[in-house]
């Protein structure tokens, strides 16, 4: 599938050149300086929870938008590099002590029946671009340390905390012979109440997870 997949998103990119979602600069996603233009998250409620950029953004919610439900998997790769920095640049000395004990870079997953319908997890792309720009080999990627076990409502048809959180109560399982004793860092594309990391970063912790932080593209 995601062969086919690939293989359909290369056809695309010839027969419609990829433009920057800010400013229509050809031959790319999203320019640096439309990455440079876009404005700040505000800190999370949650201590271990870190997002980049301010989701009210008009240019970031149509680069999103367009990642997760138009194919445009190519901005994986501006999204991983975004993260990459500001992980190293968070963490800093910590990753290298634990330099024989990588972090677990571990991706939110989508349950089955969305992944067949989608093709592809987000989430994931992001991941595997973090790993490319990860030369000194601090992170390690994992894509079944955290399985969804219940199909979820799409968490932005939620408004209230509580009904997030009742909505994601024990769909995710962990797997305690990846996640036991690990530093975890989960990625997601987006994060609002921070429900979703909250209850993934329960189960990691039930599994054994030693740490559990948590990176998003936008809040």
């Amino acid at each position: 599938m995601q062969i086919f997949q690939s293989i359909f998103t290369r056809i695309i990119d010839l027969l419609f050149p990829q433009k920057c979602a800010g400013c229509g600069s050809l031959g790319i996603l999203l320019c640096k300086n439309c990455i440079a233009s876009l404005p700040r998250a505000t800190p999370s409620v949650h201590p271990f929870v870190t997002a980049l950029f301010d989701y009210q953004s008009t240019l970031l919610r149509r680069a999103i938008w367009r990642f997760k439900y138009k194919n445009a998997q190519g901005f994986a790769k501006h999204f991983g590099e975004q993260l990459y920095e500001d992980i190293i640049g968070n963490l800093g000395e910590e990753l290298h002590i634990s330099k024989n004990d990588s972090f677990l870079l571990v991706p939110i997953p989508l349950h089955k029946k969305r992944f067949r319908e989608r093709g592809y997890n987000q989430s994931e792309l992001i991941a595997r671009a973090i790993t490319n720009h990860d030369t000194d080999k601090l992170f390690e990627f994992s894509r079944n340390t955290l399985i969804r076990i219940r199909e979820t409502k799409p968490q932005a048809r939620s408004d209230k905390r509580a009904t997030r959180l009742e909505n994601l109560r024990g769909a995710f399982h962990a797997n305690s012979d990846t996640a036991k004793g690990r530093n975890i860092i989960l990625i997601d594309d987006v994060t609002t109440t921070g429900a979703t990391f909250s209850e993934a970063r329960k189960a990691l912790r039930k599994a054994g997870a030693r740490s559990v932080r948590a990176y998003a593209i936008a809040h």
